[in-house]
Formats: structure tokens, C-alpha cells, sequence
């Protein structure tokens, strides 16, 4: 009997952990092309996938750069990128799920992963074989979902600042690659790029076409990359070998596992595979609250169940494509910068993205229409997003006062990761598994708010007597913490208001004061508040005009609600001095 109630007990535990009840409702955005639960007509909704998968595809060589490194021919190059887009399109699926533990229910889309390309690259410089690699990402997804429970830590571990630094370094990371694609040779600064008056005339009519805000500004990157691929054409851009390639690939073929998990790997290779959960989480818990925020008119902090949910989904896809033997994939950050730009955020339009993905994995002649993209039009197209991303970063970092601690974190974190875009080089050489912008910039971030963590509490107490003027000095007392602790205004509200009414509960009982001790962990803030008498009733579920009109516990149970409806939490206890009652807010 009791081990059927443990089992119970858990499992409910489990599904409340996993539930969507207590997931916040979004509140109006202005400007919004299409929200979240839009239904997209079907010829809009190609038309805005297009474009996504547009930047989805400046990724689909790396898939065969994998492949070749282990010693793939041209067709398993081709066959490792028809995997990997099957797996792309259930990433989309699974993520936009609107029931169930799995699943932000946000249309997330997965770019080819360059985070997991350097280990499986490290691997096979090893001497390891595909299906051991795979192995080491299966295990690396089933980590990757164990963290899933664990998402109030992770994001106090990742608060805004970090995010923020994630969001700006993924955006960042995206100059060397539009860089790369222009041939641009630091050696020799001064002569002529070619294709880059291409990429900038693409770039230029994508912003002009955004910022006029006609109804075709939802379509600027791809009515810019149609009109920039046209001009490549015209003036002979178009990649070397193109003919050969779409002569040679075939229309219809059956994608085939590239490689079954061997378990018989080389485990110090493992630890470079687990590594890469830093900057993945951190990328995917980046978006993820950049997407929230976007879609959200009230946002103040991240909503942890579609996190935990995305999280999980994520893990999900990347042991099922790691089974596969592909490369798989990660929340693609220009996707998400993509929508929040043409600030169209439907998940039929991810859903849309992810038939065309799947239908096109078993065409491989369609496949390659997407690799012949011209270089100067993937650039434009890179450095459109990059901007949006970089700019929702900054926003992030600064969205709570920046304190000391505060400044240090994101300014680390800034600093190690264009170190890397600096001078790539020498981190390729000298640590290869985080030779990125976004896993140096991540990780150092990462470590620097958890060395630091335990030195941000502060205790603050006071005695606050009651009588005239009490309003004012408790608005001054929050106002003054706030201030010194580089608090949110909203929070600062909260503390005054809960304060304010709790002292006219307690005045009401004869009392003449009550002491205060305040406390700040990191994102969240404490209040004790200390007094003498009886016991406090329970907070009423709702205001009632009943229970004001009969006085007594009835009416301090509705000053009580007043007091705490926007508390994270609260509690009370008896002790010999009195009684004690306990009070949280997120900061």
C-alpha cells in the first residue's frame, strides 16, 4: 500500500513538473503580424517558411563536413544532410507540441549544429568511428533532457545577463561565417570583395522593405534574397560546380542510417560532448526567453514549463538523431530573430517549415537547390538577423540594473567570447571544444554568475513603527533597497505595496510596530517580517464584501490576500518572540 502511494506520489510530482496549467498567459503585444495561436493561410505560411528554411540552409554544409571526416564519399555526404534534415523537421514538431511533457509549444526551428560538429570533429581526428560518435550524442541528448527537471536552478543559474550575453554572442557568431561566405581576406584589406556590393544591395532592400512596413515586410528576406540570387546569376555567382552537382543528384532517395550507436567509444571523448550542454542549454534557454519576451506584452522573467518542455524536446531530438548517426540540430537563433523582425511568431509557419524539410530529405536534387544558394545573399541574409539577435541580447543584459556583480558576469562573458572572434586561431589550438564565440562567451558567463552567486546575499533590517506617515517612510525603506541592490522597479512595487498593507493589518490589531528583515539572493528577495500577537488567519482565496463587512479574522484574511497576491511565495511560523511571516519575490 505504501510504496502504491509513493508511486503515486511521484508520479505526480512528475506530471505536475511537466504540466502546462501553471504556464503564464501571454499578454497583448502591438504589432504583431501573426501571434502565436494565428491560424497562416497556407500560400503566407510557405512564403514565411521559405524564408527560415533560406537561413536554415547556410548550415546544411556541415552535415557533410562530418561525413567527410570520417571518411564519407560524396553520397554519404548527401545522405548524412537528408538525415539531418529529417531530423530538423522533428525538432520543429516536437518543440511546437501544445500537449503533453514535450515541447515548448513555440515554433522553434533547429539549424544543422555547429556546437556539436567541433566534438564529432575532435572524435574523428581520434580516430573514432561514426557509430562511436554517435554514441557519445545519444548519451549527450539523454544529458541534455536530465536537465529538463532541474529548470528553476538553470534559470537561476542563467539569469537575464547570461542569457542576454548568449543571445548577443549568438548573434556574433554569425559576422565570421557572413565573413567566410564574402571571401573577405584580413591580409589583404584593401582590395575588392567580390560579391559584396550583391550582399549589401541584398541587405539594404531587406531593411528598406522591413522598416517602410507594408504588408511585404514580412517577406523583406525573401523578397531580398530572390531579388540578390537573381542578380548573382546575372553577373556569375553562382557556386562553383552547380551544374555537376544538380545533374548528378538524384530526385528521389531513401535516407539510410549513416551509422548505428557503437558504445565502445574512447571515454575521455565523452567529456567533449557533455561540454557542449553549456552552450546549448545556454543557447536554447537564450531563445527560448527571447521568444517569450517577444510574444509577451507584460514580460518580466522567464516562464520556466515551456523552458523545462523545450528542454526536454530538445534532448529528445538529439538522442534520436544521434541514433541516426546525424549531425543534429539546435534551436536555430537567426530563425527566432527572423520572427521576432517580421514579428510573426504563428507555429503553423514551423510546422509548414518542418512538411517542406521532411518532403525535400528524400529528394536530394531539391536538397542541393537549397546548398546553391550564392554566397553574397546567404550574407546579407546573415548579417539582417545578426543584427536583430545582437540587439535582443543587449536588451537582455540590461533588462535589471547592472551592478557591480552583474556588470562582471555579462562583461566576462562579452569579453571571452569576441576574444575568440578576435583571435580564433589560437583558441582552435588551444582549447578545440570551445573554439566558438557562443560556448566561450557561455560558458565564462556561466562560471562567473555561479562563482559569484554566493556573494550577492544581503541582509538589510528595520524596525518600521506604525502611526502617521507610515506609507511614505516604508516606500523610502523599499525604494532605498532597490536602489542599493540594483532591483527591478516592479519589484521594488511589490515589496512597498506588501509592506504598506501588512502594517495596516497589524495596526488594525492595536500593535505599534513590526520589524523587517530583508534579504536578496541573487533573483529572488526575502522578507521577514516580525511581530507579536496571535497567529495570522489564512489568506483568503479572493476578496469578498462579506468578509469585509463582518470584520474580524474574515476581514484580515482578505487584508492578508491584499498583502501577498503578488508574492512568489509565503509562509508563516510561530517562535518565542511572536509570530514571523515569510515573503518572496522574483526579481
Amino acid at each position: 500500500m505504501s510504496t502504491a502511494r509513493s508511486s503515486g506520489r511521484v508520479d505526480g510530482a512528475w506530471q505536475a513538473l511537466f504540466s502546462r496549467r501553471d504556464d503564464r498567459v501571454p499578454s497583448h503585444v502591438p504589432d504583431v503580424e501573426l501571434g502565436l495561436n494565428d491560424r497562416v493561410a497556407p500560400v503566407r505560411g510557405l512564403a514565411l517558411a521559405s524564408q527560415q528554411i533560406g537561413l536554415q540552409s547556410i548550415y546544411f554544409l556541415l552535415p557533410g563536413i562530418v561525413a567527410a571526416a570520417f571518411g564519407g564519399s560524396a553520397l554519404d555526404a548527401t545522405n548524412m544532410l537528408c538525415l539531418s534534415l529529417l531530423g530538423l523537421a522533428l525538432y520543429a514538431v516536437l518543440q511546437g507540441l501544445t500537449k503533453g511533457p514535450v515541447g515548448s509549444g513555440y515554433p522553434l526551428v533547429a539549424a544543422p549544429s555547429a556546437t556539436m560538429m567541433a566534438p564529432m570533429l575532435l572524435a574523428a581526428g581520434a580516430g573514432q568511428t561514426l557509430g562511436q560518435a554517435a554514441a557519445m550524442v545519444v548519451i549527450t541528448g539523454i544529458a541534455a533532457m536530465l536537465f529538463a527537471p532541474m529548470t528553476r536552478r538553470l534559470t537561476a543559474l542563467l539569469p537575464t545577463e547570461v542569457t542576454g550575453v548568449v543571445v548577443f554572442m549568438v548573434g556574433a557568431s554569425l559576422l565570421p561565417t557572413m565573413m567566410t561566405l564574402l571571401h573577405v581576406d584580413p591580409a589583404s584589406p584593401g582590395e575588392a570583395v567580390p560579391g559584396s556590393a550583391v550582399a549589401f544591395g541584398c541587405f539594404a532592400l531587406m531593411v528598406v522593405i522591413a522598416v517602410l512596413r507594408t504588408r511585404f515586410a514580412a517577406y523583406a528576406v525573401l523578397i531580398g534574397a530572390a531579388a540578390g540570387t537573381a542578380v548573382s546569376m546575372v553577373l556569375g555567382m553562382t557556386p562553383e560546380g552547380a551544374h555537376d552537382l544538380l545533374v548528378a543528384a538524384p530526385w528521389f532517395a531513401l535516407p539510410t542510417p549513416a551509422a548505428l550507436p557503437d558504445f565502445s567509444f574512447d571515454p575521455t571523448l565523452l567529456v567533449a560532448f557533455l561540454v557542449t550542454l553549456v552552450p546549448s542549454l545556454a543557447s536554447m534557454v537564450g531563445v527560448l526567453v527571447a521568444f517569450q519576451r517577444a510574444t509577451d506584452g507584460g514580460w518580466t522573467r522567464a516562464d520556466p514549463g515551456p523552458i523545462r518542455r523545450g528542454i526536454l524536446g530538445h534532448g529528445l531530438a538529439v538522442a534520436l538523431g544521434g541514433s541516426l548517426g546525424a549531425l543534429t540540430g539546435g534551436a536555430s537563433a537567426s530563425c527566432v530573430a527572423l520572427s521576432i523582425a517580421t514579428r510573426s511568431f504563428a507555429r503553423g509557419i514551423a510546422l509548414i517549415g518542418s512538411g517542406i524539410l521532411f518532403l525535400i530529405a528524400f529528394c536530394p536534387k531539391a536538397v542541393a537547390l537549397f546548398i546553391l544558394v550564392p554566397a553574397p545573399v546567404q550574407a546579407a541574409m546573415l548579417l539582417y538577423v545578426a543584427g536583430f539577435m545582437m540587439a535582443q541580447g543587449c536588451a537582455m543584459v540590461v533588462l535589471r540594473t547592472l551592478d557591480t556583480r552583474r556588470t562582471v558576469v555579462a562583461g566576462l562573458g562579452l569579453t571571452a567570447g569576441l576574444s575568440v572572434l578576435t583571435a580564433p586561431g589560437f583558441f582552435a589550438a588551444a582549447v578545440p571544444a570551445l573554439a566558438s564565440p557562443l560556448a566561450m562567451g557561455a560558458l565564462v558567463a556561466f562560471l562567473a554568475n555561479l562563482v559569484t552567486l554566493p556573494l550577492v546575499r544581503r541582509v538589510q533590517r528595520f524596525y518600521q513603527p506604525f502611526g502617521a506617515g507610515m506609507g511614505d517612510m516604508l516606500q523610502d525603506r523599499a525604494h532605498a533597497i532597490g536602489g542599493a541592490w540594483g532591483l527591478r522597479p516592479e519589484t521594488v512595487r511589490k515589496m512597498h505595496h506588501a509592506l504598506a498593507e501588512f502594517g495596516d493589518l497589524l495596526a488594525g490589531r492595536g500593535l505599534v510596530g513590526m520589524t523587517v528583515v530583508a534579504t536578496q539572493a541573487d533573483e529572488a528577495v526575502h522578507l521577514t517580517v516580525a511581530f507579536r500577537g496571535a497567529p495570522l488567519p489564512t489568506p483568503a482565496r479572493r476578496p469578498n464584501l462579506d468578509a469585509i463587512e463582518a470584520g474580524g479574522d474574515a476581514m484580515e484574511a482578505v487584508s492578508l490576500w491584499l498583502a501577498l497576491r503578488e508574492a512568489t511565495s509565503h509562509g508563516t511560523r510561530s517562535t518565542a518572540e511572536g509570530q514571523e511571516l515569510h515573503i518572496e519575490f522574483q526579481d
